[in-house]
């Protein structure tokens, strides 16, 4: 307990200031996220939006020790606080993986007093979901359907993989359950899904009385065959509904829209518009009871980020593909849907994405028409909608991949943005991890002869005024000399360039791209990181949002031959492509104003004078260490007791505390913006 406490005290001292895509720290792997809405617990009659998730810490399996999460408050976006590991548990001389999670609000009709649930997926002998308690968002939780000696499950708990909880408030005094003021019901299952009441009492079992709906969402494979035993019946769905609709994966959740209920699942999806099956989208149904029936929605969002093709022949994918979970959650009156991506497709570092999305239903009842419709959310599109269309006919109606995250006005454009935020990639295996807590960046690496890099959208026509918990932000006005600054290490392959091109990477009328500028790169250029800057005043006083595209031309670049990803058993931990360059970030400034990449904070330790090697990664989370962050660093060194030991950083802004050697060990803490580095000396 003290260690889970002392992690949790220094992490939240660190805030982000950021809500592009992603809209957490690049360093931070926050899968299967679930997003609520809760009144701050410190600022009774404020609101915060918290997103509640597993965590990718081990770097060789999904998902690490802890139940992660985030928090901002609504009226601010750009402002997510690290509230730590809320849960862990210890057992057996290990620590259970915990994966996705869900977490809930329970209000008492005549208290006010307000209990959380957790359900956090874990995974242990005779554990498969712990149901949690609190009273506070953030925690501490405690297990309620455990034995005391924490090894197993309470009789009555069955809920199994990837839990999702519904609570139906009660308002109406004639309603049986208006003493309790809520009723409950919880969605799960892997290739499989069931549904059930809970039992109010208890929060883990089911309500006397009730029936266990199973099947409960067809359960589809890849290839679109039913996964449910032959001859099974689908109680909750529509008569005439096509079980072959849904697809279900994993990853239940459910919300309240209106009048009617819409439950979010991961579904296999692209055959429906012309794409090859994954389970790297969302999908969604719709019904009039929290139990459905159902009817199918289709497509919430595909996170490999659908677009057309050059001629607008087809439908492409702009981002790799691997799994996603997530839903939908309404904040500040525009609706959003969460999900995570895998970066160059690896699972084991996945990350979380935002999009807003605009939902119109009517008030019909589902069973008698009534429909709840989807799509990609713009706020200067004519309707508000953004779809992806292809000549063949194929339609994406999904949530749009994008850079903006919740800047749903476009990204301020006179900032720095890294790499890492980049929304289109035509190499697919660029995007590299990062799992230092001191560089909120990622390179795209290796990017090869005409390689595409987008980024949508930036703000160039600005924000008047704060909306939708974002601050209002100057545009590109004309005479401002805007420059854009693309920084990059040449890859020592010869010269290249850069077009740059706006609103679309083509000139044709199917993406309406325009070139505004072209960077030109020597092929003597220093194989080091440099800021290329370029004038253009093709975006000054334009108005809205638009997209940048770079382009990149020059010589061929063969890849080595191991470096080739393999899919089954595939590498976990690919090799660094090789290209033209490496593109590290952009961003635009002013005429005659100074643009730098920021600066990563580098250490210097020594040991009786002599340097130490500080390796580049940390420490990985593992079942045995139990470590829910990735900030300790193994640091060799021949340490006796009269040993000197001394630590220095390049930033002045770097706090550093060394300790004493105590039986051939030391630590070095260094703090740089609220976030710790440890250095483990033996």
């Amino acid at each position: 307990m003290k260690k889970l406490l002392s992690t949790v005290l220094l992490a939240i001292a660190a805030t982000c200031a950021q809500a592009q895509n992603p809209y957490l720290p690049l360093w931070e792997h926050l899968p299967d996220g679930e997003p609520r809405v809760f009144e701050d617990p410190d600022q009774p009659g404020k609101y915060r939006a918290y997103i509640i998730g597993s965590h990718d810490v081990t770097y060789s399996a999904y998902c690490g020790p802890d139940i992660r999460m985030w928090s901002a408050p609504v009226e601010d976006l750009t402002q997510w606080r690290d509230e730590g590991p809320i849960f862990t548990h210890f057992v057996d001389g290990q620590w259970d993986t915990m994966f996705a999670p869900d977490l809930v609000e329970v209000k008492d009709p005549e208290t006010g007093k307000k209990t959380y649930y957790l359900y956090p997926h874990s995974r242990g002998w005779r554990r498969v979901a712990m149901v949690c308690k609190g009273d506070r968002p953030d925690g501490p939780f405690t297990p309620v359907n455990l034995t005391p000696d924490g090894r197993q499950c309470l009789p009555g708990s069955i809920i199994d993989f990837d839990p999702s909880v519904f609570i139906e408030n009660i308002t109406n005094k004639k309603d049986p359950d208006y003493k309790k003021g809520f009723r409950a019901y919880v969605f799960y299952g892997f290739q499989h899904s069931t549904a059930f009441e809970l039992d109010q009492n208890n929060m883990y079992a089911k309500r006397p009385g009730t029936e266990i709906i199973d099947p409960f969402i067809p359960a589809s494979s890849r290839d679109g065959k039913l996964l449910d035993k032959e001859g099974s019946v689908y109680k909750a769905l529509y008569k005439g509904q096509n079980p072959l609709d849904f697809n279900f994966f994993e990853a239940s959740s459910i919300r309240q829209v209106g009048n009617k209920y819409v439950m979010v699942f991961s579904g296999y999806s692209g055959p429906d518009y012309g794409l090859g099956s994954t389970n790297s989208a969302l999908r969604y149904a719709f019904g009039d009871t929290p139990l459905g029936p159902w009817r199918s929605g289709g497509v919430l969002v595909d996170s490999r980020g659908v677009v057309p093709n050059e001629d607008g022949s087809k439908l492409i994918t702009t981002n790799a593909a691997h799994n996603t979970h997530g839903s939908i959650e309404e904040i500040n009156g525009q609706w959003y849907v969460f999900y995570h991506r895998p970066p160059r497709g690896f699972g084991n570092a996945r990350q979380a994405m935002v999009a807003p999305v605009k939902i119109t239903w009517d008030k019909k009842k589902v069973a008698k028409g009534g429909v709840v419709k989807i799509t990609a959310y713009d706020p200067y599109a004519e309707n508000n909608e953004w779809t992806a269309s292809a000549s063949d006919g194929t339609c994406y109606t999904g949530a749009e991949v994008t850079s903006e995250g919740f800047h749903i006005f476009g990204l301020p454009p006179y900032n720095w943005y890294s790499a890492g935020i980049a929304c289109y990639m035509s190499g697919h295996n660029w995007m590299q991890d990062n799992h230092d807590v001191w560089n909120n960046g990622m390179d795209l690496a290796g990017i090869t002869n005409r390689g595409i890099v987008g980024f949508k959208y930036f703000g160039f026509g600005g924000l008047a005024q704060d909306s939708k918990g974002i601050k209002a932000f100057a545009g590109t006005a004309k005479g401002d000399g805007t420059m854009l600054n693309v920084n990059l290490t040449p890859g020592g392959h010869g010269a290249f360039k850069i077009r740059v091109m706006l609103d679309g990477p083509y000139t044709n009328n199917v993406w309406n791209g325009k070139e505004i500028a072209v960077i030109e790169v020597p092929a003597n250029a220093p194989r080091v990181a440099k800021n290329y800057q370029v004038a253009v005043p093709a975006v000054e006083g334009l108005a809205g949002k638009h997209a940048i595209y770079l382009i990149a031309e020059g010589p061929e670049v063969k890849q080595p031959a191991n470096n080739q990803q393999r899919y089954g058993n595939r590498q976990q931990q690919p090799q660094r492509p090789v290209g033209l360059f490496d593109l590290h970030g952009i961003g635009f400034s002013k005429a005659g104003a100074t643009f730098e990449a920021p600066q990563v904070p580098q250490v210097t330790i020594m040991a009786d004078g002599k340097r130490l090697n500080i390796p580049a990664t940390p420490i990985r989370s593992t079942n045995a260490n139990g470590y829910t962050d990735a900030t300790r660093y193994q640091v060799y060194a021949p340490l006796k007791a009269g040993s000197e030991i001394t630590a220095k950083a390049n930033n002045p802004e770097v706090k550093v505390e060394v300790s004493k050697i105590v039986d051939g060990r030391a630590t070095v803490k260094c703090t740089y913006k609220g976030n710790q580095k440890v250095f483990l000396i033996n």
